[in-house]
């Protein structure tokens, strides 16, 4: 074979090997899947808050109410341990609970001192109190004056300033005085009023407990079952409804 056919046959090979290789490098970038762009979010999905924190302001508390104890009679059913209602007054604050705590002090030092004035008593509570209160279970009632007597629950009950009320609860007592005392025994409170935060089926007041003789040998017999009391939110913290569910 000429030189020159040599010449000419390797010069197509070199051409037909270098079309191949091309058409296999664009066979495999066209094979190669191209990455999927990440889906840019939408105005829309960037501005969504999730349920739970629009209405995280929104709930629902059952709060258990302390029966009233119940009553020892003598053989002849003569009451030698029996119950008395007595009021106290409280302070509520509006919701939601949004009071500085300068506003919240004012409202409640303008609240006791016409308390104070209506009943005729010095009522006393700290800073510290009100605030600790109104921070921890503002949605509760403040305690401002306890056992009124009864001329003192004479002159408030019709004449209730805004944002105080009559809280009427039980007290033991026993119309024979000290006799018998120590076979009848006495009853004291379980603990203070709660000041931290409100949880559920927690009482609203504290219960009473027999602690000597009869009154704490059938504690259980006498102490009866709760009521319910049902306080409901909106998401805006704003108390919508209060009622008694279980009396």
């Amino acid at each position: 074979m000429k030189p020159a056919s040599i010449c000419e046959n390797l010069r197509n090979l070199w051409i037909a090997l270098s079309i191949f290789a091309l058409s296999t490098t664009t066979r495999a970038q066209t094979l190669m899947p191209t990455p999927a762009l990440s889906p840019s979010a939408s105005p829309e999905e960037e501005t969504i808050i999730p349920t739970f924190e629009t209405q995280k302001l929104a709930r629902t508390y059952i709060l258990d109410i302390p029966a009233p104890r119940g009553q020892i009679t003598d053989r002849n059913g003569a009451p030698i341990a029996q119950n008395r209602l007595s009021y106290n007054l409280v302070i509520n604050f509006p919701t939601p609970l949004d009071f500085s705590d300068a506003q919240a002090l004012s409202f409640a030092r303008e609240k006791i001192d016409k308390a104070g004035d209506l009943i005729g008593r010095k009522l006393r509570i700290s800073d510290d109190a009100i605030l600790r209160h109104y921070r921890n279970r503002g949605i509760m009632p403040l305690e401002i004056a306890q056992n009124l007597s009864q001329p003192e629950y004479e002159k408030v009950k019709d004449n209730l300033p805004a944002g105080i009320m009559v809280r009427p609860v039980y007290v033991r007592i026993y119309p024979n005085g000290k006799l018998a005392g120590q076979i009848i025994g006495y009853t004291g409170k379980t603990g203070r009023n709660p000041d931290g935060i409100v949880d559920n089926h927690e009482t609203v007041w504290p219960e009473t407990e027999g602690r000597e003789g009869l009154e704490q040998t059938f504690n259980g017999m006498l102490t009866g079952k709760h009521g319910e009391y049902k306080l409901t939110f909106d998401k805006d913290g704003r108390k919508t409804s209060e009622k008694l569910i279980t009396p």
